[in-house]
């Protein structure tokens, strides 16, 4: 198997300074401990949607954009109850590790494992948290290193989710996509790898509704989340286009397994 590879734009672009956002959701402590310990997620959205939404924030964690991203989605066609967990025991890669490839790998190897470093423990935790506010259908979008694991998430046949995906994805592989078991959302940039030959398998799949592509060309990796500034009105006016596509999708795909 190709092991995938993280774009150079993770490596060695640090977050965005300067933005600000006046968060809408709120911490809290999921019932279920992991290997022992209690971990948090943040929950944001209206209690009385019935669709759950997975998020999971790229290598640097959480960031402005970040939750303003995820707040504007749980809005979003109605609105969705969307949990985010603290994926990162330590925050986010350590910023020494900017620039250094190999050092970032070896990190995440040990941090960001979906099985190694228990994220899909985490992942369901927060499912059955969601389930108990009332939450019956799942889907899990992810950004940058976060589609990655969402995607792996829906790889699982532990898991519930009816759709995954993401923008700007990264370390996105043929091997990996050809384990998924649900319709996929990519939403990659211009500085993001070719990801129509992904289509291409999806569609070999005859899943219940088509995987859906869409590339933001005047848009840079990571956007959605630590590296965007939503003051910049393209930027903004990006991200809102992407949240409308992900809520369409999701909502498509849970009508579909409805019928």
């Amino acid at each position: 198997m190709v092991q995938p590879q993280l774009i150079d734009k993770c490596c060695n672009t640090p977050a965005t300074e300067n933005t600000a956002w006046e968060n809408l959701g709120e911490d809290k402590v999921l019932a279920i401990k992991i290997q022992g310990e209690d971990r948090k997620t943040y929950r944001t959205g209206p209690k009385d949607s019935k669709i759950g939404i997975i998020g999971v924030y790229d290598i640097l964690g959480f960031h402005p954009t970040t939750y303003q991203f995820y707040d504007r989605l749980a809005k979003a066609h109605g609105g969705f109850q969307v949990s985010v967990p603290h994926m990162f025991k330590t925050g986010s890669v350590p910023a020494e590790h900017l620039g250094s490839r190999s050092a970032m790998v070896s990190w995440l190897d040990v941090h960001g494992s979906y099985s190694v470093s228990h994220l899909d423990e985490l992942i369901m935790a927060a499912v059955e948290d969601l389930r108990a506010d009332g939450c019956e259908q799942f889907v899990i979008y992810g950004q940058c290193w976060g589609t990655y694991i969402a995607i792996q998430a829906a790889s699982d046949e532990r898991q519930p989710f009816l759709a995954a995906g993401g923008p700007h994805p990264s370390m996105m592989s043929a091997e990996l996509i050809e384990k998924v078991r649900c319709p996929i959302i990519l939403l990659p940039t211009i500085e993001d790898m070719d990801m129509l030959p992904l289509m291409d398998i999806m569609k070999e799949k005859n899943l219940k509704i088509e995987s859906f592509h869409h590339r933001f060309g005047n848009m840079h990796h990571g956007w959605t989340g630590c590296r965007g500034d939503w003051n910049i009105p393209e930027q903004f006016e990006a991200g809102q286009q992407a949240i409308h596509m992900l809520a369409e999708f999701a909502e498509k795909a849970v009508n579909a397994n409805k019928a």
